[in-house]
């Protein structure tokens, strides 16, 4: 496989100097370059258009598809509580072939243990030309454990596309390396902080003192650390990212892929 056969869009997650979420996109440009994508796919499909959003966890891109005719799934005793249509694990989903014009499959393909197998079972349910509005990481922390078992590149996603009968028509880096570093550096003194939450550690067979006494170790790290990462560096690095053209380090993909028809 090589590079001609896969034409990426050039924008690379590109939000804009000012994106139109503000802020909030500014300080988690990868959630709002997903949420952006929807929006673009959603109002290329006709309404009343027949929709399943698969591992929608608490449905966050519900609004966005409001004309169309919105269904929703998850694992059984996934991690919310919120109602769904129904429930299934994605490689054996209980509805008939040629079901659905559209699937949104955002950030749920690292969690499968057979991503062809999903992919196969997705292209099943779609009507011919339907699309799959799909978002997977490339660098993320570990999350849903135990259920995280993969993370893909543009390269991976044209072979599992092609594997199960689907034709990549649009495909987008999710930023560069410094909107990685943004995150990351964030993200991951947050989870420092966390693993010692003192109103969390009976739960997790931990030492409530031990869990104080780390709090009061780890406070200099909140004021001097964890504020400047969170609100002056992922700010400007979200700017500074228009620099990086390469986006070798990008966050991950969104991507549509068609069903022949």
């Amino acid at each position: 496989m090589t590079d001609n056969k896969i034409k990426l869009n050039p924008r690379n997650g590109w939000l804009g100097w000012w994106p139109r979420q503000g802020i909030r996109a500014i300080l988690d440009p990868e959630n709002a370059r997903i949420r952006v994508f929807l929006g673009e796919q959603a109002s290329r499909l006709k309404e009343n258009t027949k929709l399943l959003d698969a591992g929608a966890g608490s449905r966050p891109y519900r609004s966005l598809f409001a004309s169309q005719d919105y269904q929703s799934c998850d694992m059984p005793g996934g991690f919310y509580k919120q109602a769904h249509n129904f429930e299934c694990y994605l490689h054996e989903i209980p509805r008939p072939d040629n079901e659905y014009d559209a699937v949104v499959l955002t950030q749920v393909l690292e969690h499968v243990p057979d991503p062809l197998q999903v992919l196969q079972e997705i292209q099943r349910i779609l009507r011919p030309g339907g699309r799959l509005l799909l978002s997977v990481p490339l660098n993320a922390p570990l999350h849903g454990e135990p259920w995280h078992f993969f993370h893909f590149t543009h390269y991976g996603i044209q072979q599992l596309a092609q594997q199960s009968g689907f034709r990549v028509t649009d495909i987008e880096k999710v930023g560069g390396g410094l909107w990685l570093i943004g995150k990351n550096l964030h993200t991951g003194l947050l989870k420092l902080f966390k693993q010692y939450d003192p109103f969390r550690a009976r739960k997790r067979g931990q030492n409530p003192l031990l869990c104080v006494m780390m709090n009061l170790l780890l406070l200099p790290l909140y004021p001097l650390a964890y504020l400047p990462a969170a609100y002056i560096i992922r700010p400007l690095f979200y700017w500074l990212d228009f620099a990086d053209t390469e986006k070798s380090f990008t966050l991950g993909y969104t991507a549509v892929l068609e069903k022949e028809a």
